[in-house]
């Protein structure tokens, strides 16, 4: 009893939350990358929460890492200690304390309509003082060269030399509007777009093929678009207008879905990259010595993030 008390008194909060960074991005490269750290470090931080614990937490082969059925269970745990953990010491920073200042960042065009005014209304709402500079752009934003605090982007992280946190994960749905099925018909499987016109969104790059997934089943198409645009936003309103079929994330596509603006074309089918990891919104920044005001922003996208779609 002497020597679990002991073991757990030097059990830091930075190794369990490499243990749920790992057991999240099921890779200890993605998880050291999010920390800051070194794959070996977070290694090390796992293997102290496994000599915690006694057991084996995620099982590590050479083409995956995934949770046992002990680290399952642990990571629920680990988990909301560390969201506790947060929310106790956010309330207490929060105890007198008002965000003043300037924050700023970068988020995708489509956010702009979707999704974050209402978030950062209603934190301009509680903190007068606060100040918000936003630039809403699809490109991939350096936040260091571009003077910003973070850049909030889709996909998948991609800079190494960042460090980023997931905001939430999402899926890709193929879309059209009712008046574009109402003319052409709707595609059930994926060898019916061959007949449909299909608009392509070209940021950050132009892709030729895409790859449809229901359940094990996966076809992968050569894509010929009959429009091509760099916005994620010029997307979804050429999609809603009836120019044809488009890849929409989940998160804008289920309330349009919802209020009959928008179809599921292939419904059933998700359309996945080649990796098959599943696509998140994410923020990166070059300092973990965020501001206060820029982490409670963040902490808020994150909080009333869209929830998850599984496809």
């Amino acid at each position: 009893m002497a020597r679990t008390k002991d073991r757990l008194e030097s059990l830091r909060i930075a190794e369990l939350a490499a243990f749920c960074l790992v057991a999240e991005k099921r890779s200890f490269v993605d998880a050291a990358r999010a920390l800051g750290a070194t794959p070996s470090s977070t290694t090390r931080a796992v293997q102290a929460v496994e000599a915690l614990v006694g057991q084996e937490l995620i099982s590590r082969t050479r083409r995956a890492v995934a949770l046992t059925p002990a680290g399952e269970s642990y990571y629920e745990i680990a988990k909301a200690a560390l969201r506790q953990l947060q929310a106790g010491t956010e309330a207490v920073s929060r105890a007198g304390l008002d965000l003043r200042g300037w924050v700023r960042f970068s988020a995708p065009a489509v956010f702009a309509r979707f999704f974050l005014p209402e978030v950062l209304a209603d934190i301009a709402g509680r903190h007068e003082n606060l100040r918000l500079d936003v630039t809403y752009t699809d490109a991939r934003l350096d936040p260091a060269q571009a003077g910003l605090d973070f850049a909030i982007r889709g996909a998948f992280p991609s800079d190494s030399d960042l460090i980023g946190q997931t905001l939430w994960r999402y899926q890709r749905y193929l879309c059209a509007s009712p008046g574009y099925v109402a003319a052409h018909g709707l595609a059930i499987v994926p060898g019916d777009l061959a007949r449909h016109r299909v608009v392509m969104h070209t940021g950050p790059r132009i892709l030729s093929d895409w790859t449809l997934r229901r359940g094990d089943e996966r076809h992968r198409l050569r894509i010929t678009p009959a429009h091509r645009v760099d916005s994620g936003e010029a997307l979804v309103a050429l999609v809603q207008r009836g120019l044809g079929v488009g890849r929409i994330a989940s998160w804008i596509a289920d309330p349009l879905i919802a209020a009959g603006r928008l179809v599921r074309v292939c419904p059933g089918y998700i359309v996945i990259p080649p990796s098959g990891r599943q696509p998140e919104i994410h923020a990166v920044y070059r300092s973990r010595a965020l501001s206060r005001r820029a982490r409670v922003i963040l902490n808020a996208i994150r909080d009333k993030a869209p929830a998850a779609s599984a496809g």
